[in-house]
């Protein structure tokens, strides 16, 4: 079997689109592209497609993985070309590699990088924002609440927050964080902005969020796309 990884970007009305019909829409255009899709095995087969982390509903993602096993080798441009075509609005696949067997992709994932945008509340300045983003940073604990299945349960995320940087341009607030992924110890990006309006007069609901990287542990990109094909 072939492993050919698809880079795309998933924006506009298709960031308000679940990531179980991310999934579905990948698998339709694969089946309408006739491309030669590997199945698992048992009684109910499935195409062997698999995703690096899913995207929260309402977040765009300019960097999101997806790959494709295969059954016999396709180069990767035509994989990229044939589902371009096949492709919902929202979802565009831009680049592709082939790679070799390995870790799945969602196990590599460690960290997410992310870029949230929203408005600034009238008077700040960015010698405020650096003050409230230097005491945020300084707590050792910063503790949200999660619904659970058994009600709400209390998460410290500062160990989870690995970067996080503000700049105010045009009256709007800019927010670059690196935040650990994962089953253990993930935090959302809008957990952050919810808890940094302990010190800074934020509005958390006027912001919006553009995932724009997913990393590995060592905090490199998961994929540097050598050799890739670009479309």
């Amino acid at each position: 079997m072939y492993r050919v990884r698809i880079a795309y970007r998933q924006e506009g009305p298709a960031r308000y689109v679940s990531h179980l019909d991310v999934m579905r829409a990948f698998e339709r255009a694969a089946r309408r592209a006739s491309l030669p899709l590997a199945y698992s095995s048992g009684f109910n087969p499935r195409p062997k497609i698999t995703f690096a982390a899913p995207l929260a509903v309402g977040m765009s993602g300019c960097r999101e993985y997806v790959d494709f096993e295969l059954e016999k080798e396709l180069d990767p441009a035509e994989v990229l070309d044939r589902l371009r075509e096949n492709m919902p609005g929202g979802l565009v696949p831009y680049r592709a590699q082939a790679v070799a067997k390995g870790p799945s992709l969602m196990s590599l994932v460690q960290r997410n990088r992310y870029l949230a945008v929203g408005e600034a509340p009238e008077g700040m300045d960015q010698e405020t924002v650096a003050a409230g983003l230097e005491r945020f940073l300084a707590c050792g604990e910063i503790t949200v609440e999660r619904q659970s299945a058994k009600g709400l349960r209390r998460k410290n995320i500062r160990p989870g927050i690995h970067s996080l940087a503000a700049r105010l341009e045009g009256g709007k607030l800019y927010l670059t964080m690196e935040l650990k992924a994962g089953s253990a110890g993930n935090v959302r990006p809008d957990e952050v902005i919810a808890a940094l309006g302990r010190e800074l007069p934020l509005l958390p609901d006027v912001f919006v969020f553009l995932r724009t990287a997913l990393l590995g542990g060592d905090g490199r990109l998961l994929w540097d796309m050598k050799g890739d094909v670009d479309g």
